[in-house]
This record gives C-alpha cells, sequence and structure tokens, in this order.
C-alpha cells in the first residue's frame, strides 16, 4: 500500500468510526480523500517544480491538460501513485523546456501546423482507441467506455476551441506568453495522446520499473 493510500485509509477510517458509518461508507470516503490528497500534492510539486525551474504556466498547463484528458482517455498508470506523480511532473518538465523552445525558434504558423497535426492524431486516437484500459482500470463495460469516450471527444473539442481563442489573440496583441500557452496545450494533448499508445504505455512501464527498483534500493 503506498503512502498516499495509508494516510487516506488511516483518516477515513478515523473520521468514519467519529461518523458512525458503515464500511461501504468508509470506502467512499477512503476514496474521495485519496483523491483529494493526490491532486493536492501533485498541484503542490508541479508548482514547486514550476518556480524553481522558472516555467510554472508551461507546466501547469500541460499538466492540467493531460491530467484532465487522462480522466476519460485511460491509458497506462504506474504502480503506486506516489511514482505516478514523479513521472507525470518529469514528463511535464521535459514538455515545459521543449515548449520554450518551440515559442522561441518557431513560428506561430508553424506551430498552426503542428497543431493541427497532433489534433487530427487525437480524434483518431480517441475514436479508434479510447478509453485504453489498464490493470488498475480495466474499462470492461461498453456502456461506461463510450461514456467516457463522449466525454473525452468533448474535452478535445473544448481544448480546440480555447487554442482558437488563443491564436486570436496572439495575432491581435503578439504577446509571447499567449504563444507559450497555446504550445503547452498543445503539447499536454500531445503527452496524453503517446500515452495511449503502445509505444506510450510500454515507456511508462519503464520508468515505473526504474523508479521501483531505485525506491527498493534505498529501501534496502
Amino acid at each position: 500500500m503506498s503512502i498516499i493510500d495509508k494516510i487516506a485509509l488511516n483518516l477515513s477510517t478515523r473520521l468514519g468510526d467519529r461518523l458512525e458509518k458503515d464500511e461501504e461508507e468508509k470506502a467512499i470516503l477512503n476514496y474521495g480523500l485519496f483523491m483529494i490528497i493526490h491532486t493536492f500534492i501533485g498541484i503542490i510539486l508541479t508548482i514547486l517544480v514550476g518556480l524553481i525551474t522558472g516555467m510554472i504556466i508551461e507546466i501547469l498547463v500541460i499538466t492540467i491538460t493531460g491530467a484532465l484528458f487522462k480522466r476519460y482517455t485511460g491509458g497506462a498508470h504506474a504502480s503506486t501513485p506516489e511514482i505516478c506523480l514523479i513521472i507525470g511532473i518529469i514528463l511535464s518538465l521535459i514538455l515545459s523546456i521543449v515548449c520554450r523552445f518551440i515559442s522561441s525558434n518557431i513560428d506561430i504558423n508553424n506551430i498552426a501546423l503542428i497543431g493541427m497535426a497532433i489534433i487530427v492524431f487525437s480524434y483518431y486516437m480517441i475514436y479508434y482507441k479510447c478509453p485504453v484500459p489498464s490493470k488498475n482500470k480495466p474499462l470492461n463495460n461498453e456502456k461506461n467506455r463510450n461514456k467516457l469516450r463522449k466525454k473525452a471527444f468533448i474535452l478535445l473539442n473544448i481544448y480546440v476551441i480555447l487554442i482558437i481563442i488563443l491564436y486570436i489573440i496572439y495575432y491581435i496583441l503578439k504577446l509571447s506568453i499567449v504563444k507559450s500557452i497555446i504550445v503547452s496545450f498543445i503539447l499536454g494533448i500531445f503527452l496524453q495522446m503517446i500515452v495511449l499508445t503502445n509505444i506510450g504505455t510500454k515507456f511508462i512501464n519503464l520508468l515505473d520499473k526504474v523508479f521501483v527498483f531505485f525506491i527498493n534500493k534505498t529501501l534496502l
């Protein structure tokens, strides 16, 4: 059991006992507390890394874009929530560096072409592959799969609308920060779509094994 799991279980058990909840209600409480703690830690760590590297806007946009997408598209999961957070932050940081490079060296028209290619690829992936099951989330119910796929399409449509609005703002104001946000959105979408592929899944599993190995070595 992970550290976050233990904290959520301990809190939900104590709170459940105090409120005289049954086991089913405690389980619901445990899941809710787990999600709150996991999300809170993720946000704090992401902000800290963003402040330290000076790329807080890029890393936040990439992380939030990918995280919201993952909720509906599924995909590979790390063996523990802690490793999941570490992998997510590392990948978002790498893409934030890529974002800075693209924003500084590639003009907006070429960025638009790259963005359109990624968005078309994303619609393809959602239609044919989403939601992608994992060991922790098998997604066997076809009704639930269709519901998640529909929500993924809706979210991608919202992203596309936001990107178009940002493009218009950029063409009017020529603000470099707007250009960075556009690229961050595109890279956040790209990150989650790559994770859905077989290569992306194998890469996440490899990173997971590496972190598990080093953690076990450290604890020994």
